[in-house]
């Protein structure tokens, strides 16, 4: 007999049913809401970070083409000077000999006599002077031509560096390099939000559906629910409202 019990038991279940959904998804969107605040924040905390390691980077790159470009003036400096000093070692080489000339000049004899050998010795040491200031002149040219190499190669690792440098800040400086982009929590928002929207209105359809049956059963009250049913299964009634017997069948 399908009647008021079963109808209450239904409602029951349908209306326990509603309520623990609203109660899921409302802890679902609690912790939802509190989840995407987080990452959220942590996004914004990320791209902080990430300003201001670009701009770390970009104030270390200006620092080192400056230095870059001190190095090229400083290198500039010293080619200068290692041609100063090649062309006074030239000189130097040149005059010790034209002093070494002259002092072989002055060993002339005149009538048996030799009237500037008192100068030869002084042309002669002038000459050895000038001899050793043209090699340390050249020994100065070498180093600074060293130097001006070993300069020349730090510059140039310098402007490597400044250029990889830039680089990496122009890559950092675009958004969603670190962590997630502004648009892609969007998709999984769109998802969550709308699979607890979908519980609230199943819940909801179950409440009301509880609610209705419910006010069915308290207006059936004790009847059947299928009333028709029961009367295709009950035997036909007689004229003084008994129930008609079925003859019995004998065996033979």
């Amino acid at each position: 007999m399908i009647g008021y019990r079963l109808l209450r038991t239904a409602a029951l279940a349908l209306v326990l049913y509603g309520i623990l959904g609203l109660a899921i998804a409302a802890a679902m969107l609690v912790v939802g809401v509190a989840t995407f605040g987080q990452i959220a924040t942590f996004q914004k905390t990320l791209d902080d970070e990430r300003s201001s390691l670009v701009q770390s980077i970009r104030t270390v790159s200006g620092t080192v083409r400056d230095t870059a470009s001190s190095t090229g003036d400083f290198q500039r400096s010293i080619d200068g000077a290692r041609l100063s000093a090649d062309r006074a070692s030239t000189l130097a080489n040149s005059t010790a000999g034209t002093f070494r000339s002259l002092s072989e000049a002055t060993n002339v004899s005149i009538f048996g006599a030799q009237p500037f050998a008192t100068i030869a010795p002084q042309f002669a040491e002038a000459a050895d002077q000038l001899q050793q200031l043209a090699i340390s002149l050249g020994q100065t040219r070498d180093t600074l031509s060293q130097n001006g190499t070993d300069v020349s190669r730090v510059g140039n690792d310098l402007n490597q560096l400044q250029g990889e440098l830039d680089a990496v800040a122009s890559s950092l400086s675009q958004p969603g390099v670190l962590g997630f982009g502004t648009q892609t929590l969007v998709p999984f928002e769109v998802a969550f939000f709308g699979m607890c929207l979908l519980v609230i209105l199943q819940s909801a359809f179950s409440l009301l559906a509880g609610v209705l049956l419910f006010r069915m059963q308290r207006a059936l009250g004790s009847e059947s629910l299928f009333p028709h049913l029961e009367r295709r299964g009950s035997l036909p009634e007689t004229a003084d409202g008994e129930p008609e017997r079925l003859p019995a069948v004998r065996s033979t």
